[in-house]
This record gives structure tokens, sequence and C-alpha cells, in this order.
């Protein structure tokens, strides 16, 4: 089967869809990626179609992970999408062309409107929680400590303000397919031409347990991490670096990219002499020049899985694949959050005792970040803890069950409409 699936965000996003699709490729299935243009030849890479997005992604990252939340945040989406709305929904368009089913990351009801208009399936994937629960409020929204009310109450808020941004940015569009305008809606839809829509979230119940009241079109299937770049070869100034002395930690902010960067990296290396802890450093997008230290390692990109298998310790940003990678890793974490879902990450992570409580990156100085390095490396629950999770989430197979319930599907769409479906033969769930 022609599955298309469309990814809009950073490297932590567009992984974990490599890692999928090359699930469903070994199934038979001919996948195409559509994708910002920086991933192009990781998709080729893959024997993957590309479709390439034809926008500045780390622009775009810079304008959302800025701190901002809630109302604010959204403020940005619309501001980022305004000027370039029209071509990037061309190229959404251009990445829907020859599919079968669509498989996206959450943009409001962008993808569910393409699939809409081809009379295709669609199944919408999340990496972090955007169907009400009690353990965390919406994406994106301010409050992880507040309570439950709250919690619960964000949901129906952040649906309404994303489906009152969709008719500013979305309703030109459908008007110009001959659709109908979307509705103030403050849940998310799971309707579509009179299927329901199937829901994959590419995160542990070990993480977060799976809410109970949430229907049955929703599935937690566990990480979708990658497991093959066991045979990485690392320089030979990295690999003589962490064979001195205790394993040193990993700081890295990925595809963070805010205009205070240069301050970021000062504060960094400020913290890593007074804690006296060694440190390899992953330059990122940040755009800035690491010093040589004999205390610092500066290092491009190196695989997470396995990397992280190396160090002692992480402190990242709090994205949701970096900190699926780390703790799956067994590695002691400490989040220093920009904005997004990274909030979300932090909390969980204090809360599953396999690090201190997070560093939001406008709260970061020497003394806050030197002294979370030293609670970071010498306290033993978080090691313990994090050794712990690890070895369970090493057990999963996200991809391998996100594969299955995908292909059962499509099945079950397909039979709806009373078409037989060409896939190959369903395997067991495991």
């Amino acid at each position: 089967m022609r599955i298309h699936m469309i990814c809009i965000g950073s490297t932590g996003d567009v992984r974990p869809y490599l890692v999928l699709g090359r699930e469903l490729k070994a199934r038979g299935h001919e996948i195409t990626i559509c994708a910002f243009r920086e991933f192009e030849s990781a998709v080729h890479k893959e024997g993957f179609h590309f479709s390439p997005i034809n926008a500045d992604v780390r622009a775009l990252m810079a304008n959302l992970m800025n701190g901002s939340t809630g109302v604010g945040f959204l403020k940005q989406v619309r501001d980022s999408l305004v000027d370039i709305i029209d071509p990037f929904l061309a190229d959404l368009e251009a990445g829907c062309e020859g599919a079968e089913a669509l498989i996206g990351t959450y943009l409001g009801q962008v993808f569910y409107s393409l699939a809409e208009v081809r009379h295709i399936p669609f199944i919408q994937t999340h990496y972090f929680p955007m169907d009400k629960n009690d353990e965390a409020p919406i994406s994106s929204a301010p409050g992880q400590r507040a309570g439950k009310a709250w919690k619960l109450a964000s949901y129906q808020i952040g649906y309404l303000l994303i489906s009152a941004m969709e008719k500013y940015y979305l309703a030109d569009w459908r008007a110009a397919k001959g659709m109908s305008p979307r509705k103030l809606e403050g849940k998310p839809r799971y309707d579509l031409n009179g299927h329901t829509v199937p829901v994959l979230y590419a995160m542990s119940p070990l993480v977060m347990p799976r809410p109970a009241h949430w229907g049955e079109n929703i599935h937690m299937t566990g990480y979708w991490l990658d497991k093959s770049y066991s045979n990485f070869q690392p320089s030979e100034e990295l690999k003589a670096f962490l064979a001195e002395g205790e394993k040193p930690i990993y700081i890295g902010f990925g595809s963070m990219c805010s205009g205070d960067m240069d301050d970021t990296l000062q504060i960094v290396l400020d913290a890593v002499k007074k804690s006296g802890v060694r440190a390899v450093l992953s330059s990122g997008w940040g755009g800035v020049e690491i010093p040589k230290r004999d205390d610092i390692c500066a290092a491009d990109f190196v695989p997470h899985d396995w990397l992280f298998r190396q160090v002692g310790a992480v402190v990242h940003h709090g994205g949701a694949g970096t900190t699926a990678a780390g703790i799956q890793a067994g590695c002691p974490t400490l989040v220093i959050p920009f904005g997004g879902d990274q909030p979300f990450w932090a909390a969980r992570v204090e809360d599953l005792n396999v690090g201190p409580k997070a560093i939001p990156r406008d709260k970061l100085t020497v003394n806050r970040l030197s002294k979370a390095l030293v609670d970071l490396t010498t306290t033993k629950k978080y090691r313990v803890a994090a050794r712990e999770l690890g070895e369970r989430l090493q057990l999963e197979n996200g991809a391998v069950i996100a594969a299955n319930i995908i292909e059962h599907e499509l099945r079950k769409w397909l039979r709806e409409e009373g078409r037989e479906p060409v896939l190959v033969p369903e395997k067991p769930a495991q």
C-alpha cells in the first residue's frame, strides 16, 4: 500500500517516522515521507520517497521554541505560518499525491482535510499528550503542576483556540476545495468521512500511564526508537575523551536555536568547570563555536542510542525523542526546557525520579546549573531509577506494535467502505 507520512518538525520528530517507515517498508508498503528539506538525505537513505516542505525549519523552530506557552504559543504558530501558508499548503498537497493512506504528526485539522478531500484513511500520531487526561495539561499550556481541574479544562480551552486559529488559515483553502468550514470545537475531532480516526501515541505507558477513559481508537504503542546505529564509529577525539577517567555527561539542546544560544553556551561552559564534571557538548543548530578544553569534547551529530550508552548522565532541552532515548539508555536526566511540550517531559523526568527538577531556559544561571550537575551525577536514586526504567523500556518494540495497529486499522477502514485492502498478512500483536 502507498503510505505517505507527513512530519512537521525537527530531527526528534522525523527520526521516529524513519523507524516506523522502516518497519512498514519491511512489510511490503511503499513509503513516502513529506518533511522539511533538511531531512531529504536521511529519508532517501532509508529507501523511501521524499516530498519536500520548502520552509526554513530552523527559523520555524526558533519562532516556536522561545519559551511561550498557552495563547502566546498559538500566536507564535499563527505568526510563523501567516506568510508561508499558501506555499506550505501547496507543498503538503504535493506530498499527498498518489497516497492511499496518510499518517501525520499533529497540525490541527490540516492533515484531516487533506485526507478528507481525497477520501483516503488517515492515522493521527502524537509524541505528547493531546487527549484529555489529569496527568498533564494540553501541550504548550502552562501549569504542569496545577490541579486536575485545570489539566482537564486546558484541553477544551486549547482545542477551542486551535480551531479558532484554523479558521484563520484553513477556511479559504477548504472553501476552494468545495469543503464546508470547520466548526469551533473544544475537543479533538476523530470522525472523518464516516470513519473513526485511529490515534497512535509514540510514548510508553511506563513513562505516562494510558488514561483508562481514552477511546478504543487511541493507542499507546511505546517509543519508536532507532536501534540501527549500534555499529557507529566515533571520531578519534571523541573515542579518546570517552576513554579518559569517569564517564562524562552529555549536554545538548538539539534543534533549539533561540537568539541567546551564545549566552546559553557560556553558562554551560562555566557550570561544567564549576561543578567539576566532564562533558560531551553537542553544538546542535545553535551555530555557536565550542572552545577546546580538557573537560569538554565538542561533537556534531552522534546517534543518541549509541552516545547515551557511553555517558553517565544527560542534560538536554526535553524533546520527546531525546528524553525517550536518554531514559531508555538508563541515563539520569536533567531537562532545560525551552518551550512547547518540553515542560511536560521535564515534569515526567522529575516524577519518575530519573533526574532533578528542571531549570527552565529563562531561569538558567551558572550557579543553578552547576548545582544541578552535581546533584545529577552524585544522587544514587536517579541512577537506580533510570537504570531500572531503561531496562524495562528496552523490552518494548513500539514500531512493531504501531505497524501492527496501522495495518489492522487500514483493513478495518477499507472494509467499512466495501473495499478489500491489498496488504501483506496481518501479524499478531506483540
